[in-house]
C-alpha cells in the first residue's frame, strides 16, 4: 500500500526510538536523507540511530557527523520504528534487509520507481529529483524546527542528485526546496565550496585515471577499473562515484557508464544518460534500477571486459 507523507508523519510523531537505514556505499542523497532525519528527530526529543554499511567519501565526512554511524548489528528490540531512505530494493540494505523482512513497524521513503513495496508504510514519488526533498517535505509536515545541520544535509542531497541543478531530473520542486533553504539563511556558498571546489590529491589521481582511460563506442562513453587499480590509488568506491556523470559531459555522448571492481569479484555499474535517453531500462535488464537518466546495477562471476559488452548491448537494445 502507498501512503502519504502525512501518514508517515503520524507514525514518526508516535515513535520514541527510530532506527534509520539507507543503501550500502551511500551517495550524498542517501546520507543527507538519513542524517537530516536523525538531526530532526533529535530536536523533537526522540532517540535515533543511523545504520549504514560501506564507504563514505572525504567530502561527505566534512558535511555530516560520520562518527554517529553504526555499521554493526541492529538489535530490533531496541527500537519501535525502522525507516529507510533512498532504497527501493531490500538487497540494497545488505545485512539490514532482515529488519524489514521481519515486518516490524517499517517506513520506506524513496524517489525511485519500485516493483515491490518493502515497508509497512511506503511513500515513493519518482517525480521528485532527490530523496532529501521528500525528507524536507515530511519534516515541514511535522513542524520541525529547522537548524543548519538539517538544512545542510537536505541541500547536500538535493544538489548532489541533480548534479548541481543541471541533470534532467531537476524540476520546479527542486528549485522550490532550494529557494526555501536559501531563505533560512543557510550558507550555501560554504557547502558548494566543499562539494565542488575542494579537490584533494587523491581526487586528482582518480580524475587523471578517468580521462586517461575512458573509451568511446559511438555515443557511449565508458571507463573500467579493476580492484587492483582501485587499491593502487589508495581509494574506495566513493572515489569513483562521479565517473559516469563526468563522462556524460563529453561532446556527442548520450550515454555513459563506469564499471568498478569495488571488491574482488564484485562489479558495480553506474549509468547516466542525457535528457531524452533512458538508462533505467538497461539497468533493469542487468538486475538493477534507478531513474531514466541515472541508474545502476551489480554483477558477479564475470570479467570487466565481458560485462562492458553486456552493458553496451543492454543500452543499444533497451
Amino acid at each position: 500500500m502507498m501512503n502519504s507523507l502525512k501518514d508517515l508523519s503520524k507514525v514518526l510523531k508516535k515513535s520514541k526510538k527510530v532506527a534509520l537505514f539507507t543503501h550500502i556505499n551511500p551517495d550524498s542523497d542517501a546520507l543527507g536523507s538519513v542524517f537530516a532525519l536523525y538531526y530532526a528527530l533529535k530536536t523533537m526529543g526522540k532517540d535515533a540511530e543511523i545504520f549504514v554499511k560501506g564507504d563514505i567519501s572525504d567530502v561527505q565526512k566534512r558535511l555530516i557527523d560520520a562518527k554517529v554511524i553504526n555499521s554493526g548489528e541492529c538489535n530490533i528490540n531496541l527500537f519501535d520504528t525502522y525507516m529507510c531512505c533512498d532504497v527501493s530494493d531490500l538487497k540494497r540494505l545488505g545485512d539490514y534487509a532482515d529488519v524489514f523482512n521481519l515486518k516490524n513497524n517499517t517506513i520506506v521513503l524513496d524517489h525511485h520507481i519500485a516493483t515491490q513495496l518493502i515497508g509497512k508504510y511506503n511513500h515513493i514519488d519518482a517525480s521528485i529529483s532527490s530523496c532529501t526533498e521528500l525528507v524536507y517535505d515530511l519534516l515541514k509536515l511535522m513542524k520541525t524546527h529547522f537548524n543548519s545541520k538539517i538544512l545542510t544535509c537536505i541541500y547536500m542531497g538535493l544538489t548532489s542528485d541533480t548534479n548541481s541543478f543541471i541533470n534532467s531530473n531537476t524540476n520546479e520542486h527542486s528549485f522550490k526546496v532550494a529557494y526555501e533553504i536559501a531563505k533560512f539563511g543557510l550558507d550555501l556558498t560554504a557547502i558548494n565550496e566543499i562539494m565542488y571546489k575542494s579537490v584533494s590529491k587523491k581526487e586528482v589521481a582518480f580524475k587523471q585515471y578517468l580521462w586517461t582511460n575512458y573509451k568511446l563506442d559511438k555515443d557511449i562513453a565508458y571507463v573500467l577499473m579493476d580492484y587492483k587499480t582501485l587499491q593502487s590509488l589508495s581509494g574506495n568506491s566513493t572515489d569513483c562515484s562521479g565517473f559516469s556523470s563526468k563522462l556524460l559531459t563529453l561532446d556527442n555522448v548520450n550515454y555513459s557508464f563506469s564499471i568498478i571492481e569495488k571488491e574482488p569479484g564484485v562489479l558495480s555499474i553506474s549509468m547516466r544518460s542525457r535528457a531524452g535517453y533512458n538508462v533505467r531500462s538497461a539497468a533493469e535488464k542487468l538486475g538493477g534500477g534507478g531513474h531514466s537518466c541515472a541508474a545502476g546495477a551489480k554483477a558477479q562471476g564475470t570479467t570487466l571486459s565481458k560485462l562492458k559488452k553486456v552493458v553496451i548491448d543492454a543500452i543499444r537494445n533497451k
